[in-house]
């Protein structure tokens, strides 16, 4: 075994914008220390307060202008679960240090069906932070700057795009560029209430100025239903809490006990912050607007008075607007890691399972960012209108959570462990699965026809989706896993290979040469997929051209145009439906322009469309013709084998028919855990195996390395590469995503060939 350090190339852009690659190895590093830990996962929880007073506040007045008392009761009873669901998370936390949160705790003690419900749950409520919590900080400026109020929806999909940028540099470099604004608004805030108790103690405390205040109700007295959906809109003070739960593996050690800490202070700091802003809101008379955040009311009360004192209010909604901002940096957090081990799990896409180069679930974070985006433009980033669809799927999860730790403790107890030491936890998570139970009722019964129905039919969406996929992968595995029993594959050489012809130019020559070294007594034709009109052109050229040896044909009009037209007439001409048949694709530098573009398109779709047909191996020249390609006499054959499965095995079956002995194979593991597990099935590989450690995760470069080692200690070969790639007729998109990045790296590598064969699952 041997293991490439070699930093991954990558654009000047991206690597200005996400940061050089970070090895495996550097993963301990990027582990989070609580006072960082902090600013990251609970300034979602800690923003809350920003608007969960104004959310209560809303169903209030709208009831009643008289109602707005009830604001500090309500408030009360927030609270007081807000401190019981914290309580039962921190033994989440120690219970299953793994991380994972409800969709594992769920799915571990209550089945699969839980555990997928309180996934797509926590899915949609991250979703939702993002979009709640940058509309509600945009507004937050624009309260204080009212001139940007016709900027909100640009400004709002701009921070997404900035929160998704930083978190793909990393979880160190997002926990230092959010800590100042989430510490300066704990500071500020908590300053602001404690300055504004003084000053109604000492009576110099003024009213808030409400400006373009919302319609209040006319009723003299509400009712029980009122103060519910009120108590519901206040429950928005618990979003985010789960957060630090599912991301226990991003702590340093030891990872429970210091997410247990963090998770103590989120608790004990939001209380303090949302009973303080309930507090002032009662006592300055805020009343929730069209223009200005009560929040935004309650601190111009507060600091108003000499000059100095709006410096103190500029303060506090700068910081705000950076914590409600920076509070979808929880679900940035959360999200992907959650859909990673849905995927690893086989619930997801495989992609969303794969960490970029900055040790983060990269793929995650950008679908995070393009979901929230559309529901920002879907709603015109308002977040009256969001705030309905946001806390079904929060309670949902925190009960289905709570109701497995209930079990996980009683489990314990059948397994023999005291009573004594049980007792007080299956107390407080009883306490939280009631609790939070109770809360969703309230939450489905009063906001269901003002948005939470949405979220009613998006859950189960997901949850099916996920069975599906579930379901794919599982028939996918079972029928390309190898067994012992099998009969080993036969080597046969492809029994025709055709080479795509639009030009005649050194890339078609070089493709031709190609084809004749692999053919090993196979039939080698040429077929004409340019344009019509220059068809004279082309083959007048071609039959002047003594190098070029092979007949060339053209598609008769009866199989049609463009892929379909080419594929038909592979069909037609060739025995593809009971042997391997090789597309030779040629390679041309074309000059930038419309046509070539145009050509680069359509040579992407013919690729894309051989590659999703049964029987059709497909061999793509490189770039790169320099004088060396033309002394080549042989070829050399390197299969890469992610395992030793079905598809590998004729992957190799293939390369060995065309180059026998001279053929090997690679597997790159991206970590040792990696390298251990390839070890296992590596005598079932049927030529030599070399296990190459990525410690960049990297499959590209290693890859290029290996086939450029065989090449320059060869003078006289070609080196092909040969892929295996699962073709599926449904769910097409949920498999090969790791061929792209092959191809991108061996484009230019000289005399290289990448040959994808297909495995057909039907």
């Amino acid at each position: 075994m041997r293991v490439i350090y070699d930093i991954p190339v990558r654009g000047k852009w991206r690597q200005s914008l996400i940061g050089v690659p970070l090895p495996t190895g550097a993963l301990e590093e990027e582990l989070l220390p609580k006072r960082l830990a902090l600013p990251i996962f609970a300034s979602d929880a800690l923003s809350s307060v920003a608007y969960a007073t104004e959310a209560a506040l809303v169903v209030l007045v709208v009831a009643s202008a008289t109602s707005a008392k009830y604001v500090v009761p309500v408030s009360i009873a927030v609270a007081l679960l807000l401190a019981i669901v914290v309580a039962s998370y921190r033994q989440t936390v120690h219970a299953y240090p793994q991380g994972g949160g409800a969709y594992v705790v769920a799915g571990d003690q209550l089945g699969e069906v839980p555990g997928l419900i309180a996934a797509a749950s926590l899915l949609v409520d991250y979703v939702l932070t993002v979009a709640v919590s940058v509309a509600a900080g945009i507004f937050a400026i624009t309260s204080a700057v009212s001139w940007l109020s016709s900027w909100l929806l640009p400004l709002s999909l701009l921070a997404v795009v900035f929160l998704a940028l930083v978190n793909l540099r990393g979880l160190r470099e997002s926990g230092r560029a959010f800590a100042l604004p989430t510490y300066g608004f704990i500071v500020l805030l908590g300053g602001t209430i404690l300055l504004g108790i003084i000053r109604d103690i000492t009576g110099t405390l003024p009213h808030a100025v409400t400006h373009s205040p919302i319609s209040t109700g006319t009723a003299t007295t509400i009712g029980i239903l009122v103060l519910l959906r009120a108590f519901a809109s206040g429950c928005s003070a618990l979003t985010g809490v789960e957060a630090i739960a599912n991301g226990v593996q991003a702590f340093r050690q030891p990872q429970p006990k210091n997410a247990a800490t963090t998770l103590g202070a989120l608790g004990a700091i939001a209380i303090f912050l949302f009973m303080g802003v309930t507090y002032l809101a009662y006592v300055t008379h805020a009343m929730p607007s069209g223009t200005e955040s009560v929040l935004s009311q309650v601190t111009a009360a507060v600091w108003h008075g000499p000059a100095a004192g709006r410096i103190g209010y500029y303060l506090v909604q700068v910081f705000t607007f950076g914590v409600l901002v920076l509070a979808a940096n929880t679900a940035f957090q959360g999200f992907p890691r959650l859909i990673g081990m849905m995927a690893q799990s086989n619930h997801a896409p495989k992609l969303f399972q794969f960490v970029g180069d900055r040790l983060v679930y990269s793929n995650g974070v950008t679908a995070l960012a393009v979901v929230s985006g559309v529901l920002l433009i879907g709603f015109n980033a308002s977040v009256d209108n969001l705030i309905h669809l946001y806390l079904l799927g929060v309670f949902l999860a925190f009960t289905l959570s709570q109701v497995g730790m209930v079990r996980f403790w009683l489990r314990k107890r059948h397994d023999g462990a005291a009573l004594a030491s049980l007792a007080w936890k299956i107390v407080i998570n009883t306490a939280g699965a009631v609790a939070t139970a109770v809360v969703l009722v309230i939450i489905l019964g009063t906001k269901f026809y003002e948005g939470a129905w949405m979220v009613t039919v998006t859950i189960p969406v997901i949850v099916v989706l996920s069975m599906i996929v579930h379901r794919h992968y599982a028939r996918v595995e079972s029928l390309k896993d190898a067994s012992p029993d099998d009969e080993p594959e036969q080597s046969q050489p492809p029994s025709a290979i055709t080479v795509l012809v639009d030009r005649l130019d050194e890339g078609t020559a070089a493709a031709v040469q190609a084809a004749h070294l692999i053919a090993q007594g196979a039939a080698v034709t040429g077929l004409f997929v340019g344009s019509r009109s220059d068809w004279e052109s082309v083959s007048d050229a071609w039959r002047r051209d003594h190098a070029i040896d092979i007949p060339l044909s053209r598609i008769p009009r009866r199989d049609g145009e463009g892929p379909e037209g080419v594929i038909n007439h592979l069909r037609r001409t060739t025995d593809v439906a009971s042997s391997e048949v090789l597309v030779v694709l040629p390679s041309h530098n074309r000059r930038v322009s419309h046509s070539a573009f145009r050509a680069w398109r359509e040579y992407r779709q013919l690729r894309s469309r051989l590659l999703r047909q049964p029987n059709i191996a497909v061999a793509e020249m490189p770039h790169s013709i320099s004088g060396a390609w033309w002394e080549a006499d042989h070829v050399v054959g390197l299969v890469a084998m992610a395992k030793a499965n079905k598809p590998s095995l004729h992957a190799a079956a293939v390369a060995c028919a065309i180059s026998g002995d001279d053929t090997s194979a690679v597997h790159i593991a991206g970590s040792e855990s990696a390298v251990e597990a390839a070890e296992k099935w590596r005598d079932e590989a049927p030529v030599h195996l070399e296990i190459i450690e990525s410690p960049y995760r990297d499959l590209g470069g290693p890859l290029a390395t290996a086939v450029r080692d065989i090449t320059l200690a060869d003078t006289s070969a070609i080196c092909l590469l040969v892929v295996p790639e699962i073709v599926v007729k449904k769910w097409r998109f949920l498999h090969n995503q790791r061929t792209s990045l092959i191809r991108r790296a061996l484009v230019d590598q000289e005399r290289a060939i990448l040959i994808t064969v297909p495995y057909t699952i039907s």
